[in-house]
C-alpha cells in the first residue's frame, strides 16, 4: 500500500461537517511536511503566506456533506438537518454515527426505515421526516451520553480497497482525494523560485464559504482548486460516457461558477502530454467548487482539477487510485515546470 492509499483511506475515515472540521485539521497538520497557520474561521495554509516569491495556491476542502442533529424526541429518536447536497434514496436504512462534541463520545445508530403510513412504496421519504434510531429507551439516555443539538451525524463507513486492489472505497471521498492530493504534492515538490501553499478550507458544502476567506489571506499569483466529482462511466450515467475513471484527472473547462483561465489549461495539458500523464477534459454543468470564490477576489489565474469519483455524496464512493497519484503527478510536474523553467507567471 502506497503512502497516498494509507493517506487517503485514513481521511475518509475521519468526520469533517462543514464547522466541525478538527478531525481532518489535525490530520493535515500531522502528515504535511510544513509549518501550518489557521484562521479564525479554520482554513488551513501550508507555506509562506508572506513570502516575497510569486505564489501558486493549491485548494482542497476538508468538509464533507452529512447532518447534525436537529431534535431529540423523548422517547430517544433523533431527527436530523443535512449539510450539503443528500438524495433521499440512498439514506434511509443506512448505519450512521453521531459525534458528541461535549465529550467525543461516539454513538452509532441506524436510519428508521418506517415511514408514515400514508407513504406510498413508490415514493422518496422526505429527509425531514427520517429519524434515527440509537437504540435508546429516552431523550435523558442520549443527553446523559453526551448527545446535543448540532452534533454532527456521519455515514457509518470503513474505507477498504476494492478486491482488485486498484480503488478506494469509502466516505468523504469528496473532498479527501483532493486533501491527499495537496499533502502529498506538499511533501513531494521543493520549490526554489515560487512559493506553494497548501490551503484546506472548510465548508465547501456549505457554499463555498471557507475559500471565500482563504483567498484574500493567500492572494496567490495562480490558483489551483483540487475536487471530484461524479465518474460518467457507470451505466446510463450520461448519454455520452466522460470523467472516466482510470483515464486521469480532469482539467474543467467550467462550473457553474467559474470559468478556467484557459492558458493555465492549456499549459498544464502541454505539460501532462511531454511527461505522459494522464489527463482529460471535464465540464462540471452540475455544480461549482471553491474556485467560483477564489477567482472573484482579484482575480487570478484559476483552473480546477477534477478527480472522477463514482457515488458522491453518499454512503460509499469509489475512486480509481491511479487517478489519485495522476493528479499528484501532473500537479508536482506542473510546479516543477514553472519552478525550473523560469516562466512568468503573468503570462497566464
Amino acid at each position: 500500500m502506497t503512502a497516498s492509499d494509507k493517506l487517503l483511506m485514513k481521511l475518509s475515515n475521519l468526520d469533517a461537517l462543514p464547522g466541525q472540521e478538527a478531525q481532518v485539521q489535525a490530520a493535515l497538520q500531522e502528515v504535511i511536511q510544513d509549518s501550518a497557520t489557521k484562521d479564525a474561521f479554520g482554513n488551513l495554509y501550508f507555506g509562506d503566506l508572506k513570502t516575497q516569491k510569486k505564489k501558486i495556491a493549491l485548494y482542497a476542502h476538508m468538509d464533507e456533506v452529512g447532518f447534525f442533529v436537529h431534535r431529540i424526541t423523548e422517547d430517544g429518536f433523533v431527527y436530523f438537518y443535512p449539510i450539503g447536497g443528500w438524495w433521499s434514496h440512498v439514506i434511509l436504512g443506512q448505519q450512521v454515527r453521531a459525534t458528541c462534541r461535549k465529550n467525543g463520545n461516539v454513538l452509532e445508530g441506524i436510519v428508521g426505515t418506517l415511514p408514515k403510513t400514508s407513504h406510498k412504496m413508490t415514493e422518496v421519504v422526505p429527509i425531514s421526516e427520517m429519524y434515527i434510531d440509537f437504540g435508546a429507551h429516552s431523550k435523558t439516555e442520549l443527553e446523559e451520553a453526551g448527545l446535543q443539538i448540532g452534533d454532527m451525524i456521519l455515514p457509518n463507513t470503513q474505507a477498504k480497497k476494492s478486491f482488485n486492489q486498484k480503488k478506494i472505497i469509502g466516505k468523504a471521498l469528496d473532498d479527501r482525494v483532493a486533501c491527499t492530493v495537496m499533502a502529498q504534492v506538499k511533501n513531494q515538490i521543493d520549490p526554489k523560485n515560487i512559493e506553494v501553499i497548501g490551503v484546506g478550507t472548510v465548508q465547501e458544502e456549505a457554499g463555498t464559504r471557507g475559500s471565500k476567506v482563504a483567498a484574500a489571506q493567500v492572494e496567490a499569483d495562480i490558483n489551483i482548486v483540487i475536487d471530484v466529482a461524479n465518474g460518467k462511466d457507470t451505466p446510463k450515467a450520461a448519454e455520452f460516457p466522460n470523467r472516466i475513471q482510470g483515464n486521469g484527472p480532469g482539467l474543467v473547462l467550467a462550473d457553474k461558477t467559474a470559468l478556467a483561465n484557459i492558458k493555465l489549461l492549456d499549459y498544464c495539458k502541454a505539460v501532462a502530454e511531454k511527461n505522459q500523464i494522464s489527463w482529460q477534459y471535464d465540464l462540471l454543468g452540475g455544480g461549482g467548487t471553491d474556485a467560483g470564490s477564489v477567482q472573484l477576489f482579484a482575480g487570478k489565474p484559476t483552473l480546477v482539477f477534477c478527480v472522477p469519483v463514482r457515488y458522491c455524496h453518499s454512503w460509499n464512493s469509489i475512486v480509481e487510485i491511479s487517478d489519485v497519484e495522476e493528479a499528484i503527478n501532473l500537479l508536482s510536474a506542473v510546479i516543477h515546470s514553472l519552478d525550473e523553467g523560469g516562466v512568468d507567471l503573468e503570462q497566464f
